[in-house]
């Protein structure tokens, strides 16, 4: 359904929006299962404000199945397991099956033997890392999670873009089963699709604090250059060599593609080759049930009794934000930009499937 026409966006509750993406994915040959877990964690990351990694992926999902670069009914396989390792073959499946897969052997691994390392190759975009790393939270482990990504960001003193965004992931357990810190962060400056979801809000321009490069490698704050050239890494030589790390811990260790062996990003009908990396620690295996978590509220207090800088109310830590933005958008709904919804109501529209309503934030 079109939305009026003096919006620029419009407000859905995230089970409207989840079912929306799961029919459509449905629409083009994925198993319901499959179909719900991709949209479910689509809408997740909409809900906790990081658009970039929401909704508007699935666009990109949906050409990459359609061209023929991705089977949706895969589910992958284990290569081997040997003590605390496990090597999976993620057969070309949706990355949000593959890390499921994935995370589920990390917990059963690091429950019989209080650590667990999981490497994943051939496999496809798997969506916001805290997805996962807060499943392996819940479970009572301290989760890292990684994953290398096709090449779009040029090395520290390089121009050609050579690494991924790399994204890399650590959620801490804390009392009563949730995740109680939690780092989820590209390696570059800010995620790729903070500038995708610019685009559909139509903004003109972005922060430069967001350390976009146009085609001839300088720094730029105009969207339109900066979708045609590249992120920059995070803190310089510091976020290029993180963006190794994530590459050879999760790549090099899997014996997957790595940087530009795979194809460029979004091209749709080649497989991606993505690998992922899922560590699982168990911290009741060195203290006492109950402590760790107990501690880590002790050392967010200690940060959080900071003074607050000006222009600042207090002191927040890895992983608030989100977490606040989810309860306001639980009640208000979750905007979708204009853009975004005119192109997935074209895609319903092909797939004989109807957009829904705006149905929050009236």
């Amino acid at each position: 359904m079109p939305l009026p026409p003096d919006s620029a966006t419009a407000s859905f509750r995230a089970e409207t929006l989840a079912r929306f993406c799961a029919e459509l994915l449905g629409a083009v040959g994925t198993p319901a299962a499959h179909a719900r877990l991709v949209a479910d964690s689509l809408v997740a990351a909409n809900l906790r404000g990081v658009d970039s990694h929401g909704i508007q992926m699935l666009a990109m999902y949906l050409q990459q199945i359609r061209a023929g670069g991705l089977n949706p009914a895969a589910s992958g396989r284990v290569i081997s397991e040997n003590g605390v390792c496990l090597h999976y073959d993620g057969a070309n499946g949706l990355g949000q099956v593959v890390a499921d897969q994935c995370t589920t052997h990390s917990v059963r691994l690091a429950r019989a033997l209080g650590v667990s390392v999981v490497v994943a190759r051939h496999s496809n975009h798997f969506g916001a890392g805290a997805w996962w790393g807060e499943k392996l939270a819940r479970a009572g482990f301290i989760g890292i999670v990684m994953s290398n990504a096709c090449p779009a960001v040029a090395p520290w003193q390089g121009t050609t873009p050579i690494l991924g965004t790399n994204p890399l992931c650590v959620a801490v357990p804390g009392c009563g089963g949730e995740a109680r810190w939690m780092l989820d962060m590209a390696t570059t400056t800010v995620a790729l699709g903070k500038l995708t979801h610019a685009g559909h809000l139509n903004q003109p321009t972005i922060p430069r604090a967001w350390g976009f490069l146009d085609a001839q490698g300088q720094p730029t704050t105009e969207t339109a250059k900066a979708q045609a050239g590249a992120p920059t890494p995070t803190g310089g030589y510091k976020g290029s060599a993180l963006a190794m790390m994530v590459e050879i811990l999760c790549a090099g260790l899997s014996g997957g593609a790595m940087t530009t062996e795979l194809p460029v990003y979004r091209t749709g009908g080649d497989p991606l080759g993505i690998s992922h990396t899922f560590i699982a620690i168990d911290p009741a295996r060195f203290l006492p049930a109950g402590e760790f978590e107990a501690r880590v509220n002790r050392l967010v207090g200690m940060v959080k009794v900071a003074k607050p800088a000006p222009g600042f109310d207090e002191v927040l830590v890895a992983g608030e934000p989100e977490w606040r933005a989810e309860k306001v958008r639980r009640r208000e709904g979750i905007p979708v930009p204009r853009s975004l919804w005119e192109k997935l109501g074209a895609l319903a529209a092909e797939l004989k499937i109807e957009a829904p309503a705006p149905d929050a934030g009236r």
